[in-house]
């Protein structure tokens, strides 16, 4: 599945398509993986690391990418810790280790928390996701323990987040970001976002809660959300195509039209308010279709995420436009061309699997 195999590659693809260089190597990374010389973490588990940017003068890079055979993958990092694309080096490694379910973590310098609260490792269901293939063991699967009450999040922020930081409170944060299991419905998520502010807000946090899910959907919950305070939403649209066969079933029966209102309602209560999208399972044709649908009722550039293939049956769950890297560059095209008319932008710090590096278009992202 491979289509670059040196940086010449990669250079005569970044004139073709008229993107930077920069960007065509990072999609390429996401989409094929790295091959990893010391063999710190299995082939087909996904290593997370920060690498040096030789593209810009931005800060390291931070990447999470299936571990792949060295035949599978121009990308690995060497003995030296170097990242390389066949003898080219991008950049010097660091932090290299195996990535987990982990029940949080920080993005863009520690001002946002990512709480996995619900036990992201315990969701299975859907048919492209990593956790329904025999892959994963406890090496992996770290967040058992769920997060079920104030009394337990309370516990966590304390003890997890500011003991072990030698934060003195949680006041810096801008956000904290519920990414998770799916809940047993959208009561379940509304009580659980009262229960972080509660609590968060014992510890002088007032920023903003942002949820990724789907499960909060009516027009009442969300009035019922807003009286909490700052609020965000990201619906996990994930696919257009095929969404019987592809999603659980807590997933697929609620429609993108029904999406498309939720959005509407979340906009219109003065939320942050996107979707989620997963690169790789449509066709380009019902990208355009379905993204041209859903900008409307929108007010913050989507997570457009690229599909990162671990187990071989999930060859199967891809569109076959996918198996090249034709495919996610004019994915990158289509995104544009419905955005850059408007004043939504990608920000990096919030995706790992972007199709967006550093630049958007001819723009160059600040963020």
């Amino acid at each position: 599945m491979k289509t670059i195999e040196a940086i010449e590659d990669a250079e005569l693809i970044s004139i073709s398509f008229n993107i930077p260089i920069s960007e065509v190597v990072f999609i390429e990374l996401n989409r094929t993986g790295v091959w990893l010389s010391k063999r710190q973490v299995p082939v087909n588990f996904r290593a997370r690391f920060l690498c040096d940017d030789k593209f810009s003068k931005k800060p390291p890079l931070y990447f999470a990418v299936p571990v792949k055979n060295k035949t599978e993958t121009a990308f690995s990092v060497n003995e030296n810790d170097q990242l390389t694309l066949g003898s080219h080096v991008l950049g010097d490694v660091s932090d290299l280790e195996i990535d987990t379910c982990d029940c949080s973590y920080f993005r863009k310098n520690k001002t946002i928390l990512n709480l996995n609260s619900n036990r992201r490792g315990n969701c299975s269901g859907c048919a492209y996701c990593v956790h329904n293939y025999p892959i994963y063991d406890d090496r992996v699967l770290k967040d058992r323990q769920r997060l079920s009450g104030k009394s337990s999040i309370r516990e966590f922020l304390k003890n997890e987040i500011i003991a072990k930081n030698k934060f003195v409170n949680l006041a810096h944060l801008d956000q904290i970001a519920i990414v998770t299991g799916i809940f047993s419905g959208e009561k379940a998520v509304v009580k659980h976002i009262s229960d972080v502010r509660e609590v968060a807000s014992e510890f002088e946090f007032q920023g903003s809660i942002f949820f990724l899910g789907s499960e909060l959907r009516s027009k009442s919950a969300l009035a019922e959300v807003k009286k909490y305070g700052p609020f965000s939403l990201c619906y996990a649209v994930d696919c257009f195509t095929d969404r019987n066969f592809r999603l659980t079933k807590k997933k697929r029966n609620y429609s993108i039209s029904q999406i498309i209102q939720t959005l509407s309602w979340a906009c219109e209560s003065g939320f942050e308010t996107t979707f989620a999208y997963i690169v790789g399972l449509d066709p380009l044709k019902d990208i355009f279709e379905w993204v041209n649908k859903l900008q409307h009722d929108i007010n913050r550039f989507p997570i457009v995420n690229t599909y990162q293939i671990q187990h071989p049956d999930q060859k199967k769950i891809i569109t076959p436009e996918a198996n090249k890297l034709d495919y996610f560059l004019k994915a990158r095209k289509v995104f544009e061309s419905i955005f850059l008319p408007t004043l939504l932008r990608p920000r990096n710090w919030e995706n790992y699997r972007s199709l967006w590096t550093h630049w958007f278009g001819n723009e160059f992202l600040i963020e």
